[in-house]
């Protein structure tokens, strides 16, 4: 249990495992073996710049502004790497935002689906 509530209070900030219901919390540990499994496989999925340059769509990348500064880093770099992405921060949200900001997430896709053709980018929403 330990291990589980200290990843994602990495991801969602301190205290966050502690915050949620204990039916969810009892889900986290009960699938913690599938969850370390599932990095396994992402860690062995080599993602070059140059095959996130290749992407020719208009695409999005959210990250929250609570969220460690090395993860807001990784999405950074992600958004960085393709030509056509969008990099929007929710300021006031974590990992776990479309469970604490489903509403801010929702208008940021609306937006970009909105502007993909205008080429436009929305870069933050507090």
């Amino acid at each position: 249990m330990e291990a589980i509530a200290a990843m994602i209070d990495f991801y969602g900030g301190a205290g966050t495992y502690a915050s949620w219901p204990q039916r969810v919390r009892d889900y986290a540990v009960a699938t913690t073996a599938v969850n370390i499994l599932d990095w396994a496989s992402a860690y062995g999925f080599a993602l070059p710049a140059a095959a996130l340059a290749a992407v020719e769509i208009p695409a999005l990348v959210i990250r929250g502004g609570a969220s460690h500064p090395a993860v807001q880093r990784a999405n950074a770099l992600l958004s960085e790497c393709m030509s056509r992405a969008a990099l929007a921060t929710i300021e006031t949200a974590a990992h776990f935002m479309i469970a604490t900001h489903p509403n801010e997430v929702g208008c940021l896709i609306a937006q970009h689906v909105d502007g993909a053709e205008a080429g436009s980018r929305v870069v933050s929403i507090r």
